[in-house]
């Protein structure tokens, strides 16, 4: 976004009900930011902004109507391909949803595990502990006190 600020899986979850969801959402508003369709790119960017949220552009009949036509045109061009084309690429399609997701799920849990470790327990905490705020100095290691 222009101004650096984009809005979170978290924040999509009013709208979307569990993080899968959500997740899938947020990657939808992304794709949907880029589109050539002026009206799913404004309200894609407005979204993910945070200008507006999901329930607004949902029940925003422009909105709708963009999201619907485009719908209509996926279908369109599905009926148009053979089953077997479809299939595979259906196929490819899902396997790259998967790699994204375990990705994404991967990313947040590196994060977490980060998050984790910056605080240390207040059991670890304290004289003679670690070298840290409060603890010995290494100097005063083998000095007889």
């Amino acid at each position: 976004m222009p101004d650096g600020r984009e809005v979170d899986q978290a924040e999509l979850l009013d709208v979307a009900k569990d993080e899968d969801r959500a997740r899938s959402l947020h990657r939808t508003l992304r794709s949907l930011s880029t589109d050539p369709d002026p009206k799913l790119r404004e309200m894609a960017t407005a979204v993910l902004r945070g200008d507006l949220t999901a329930e607004q552009a949902f029940t925003d009949p422009e909105y709708m109507a963009a999201l619907f036509s485009g719908a209509a045109e996926v279908r369109r061009a599905g009926e148009k391909r053979s089953v077997a084309e479809a299939g595979g690429r259906f196929d490819d399609w899902q396997q790259e949803r998967r790699a994204e997701d375990e990705r994404e799920r991967s990313e947040q849990d590196a994060q977490r595990h980060v998050e984790k470790t910056r605080s240390v327990p207040k059991h670890l905490a304290g004289p003679g502990r670690y070298y840290g705020l409060g603890g010995p100095r290494p100097e005063d290691r083998f000095r007889h006190r």
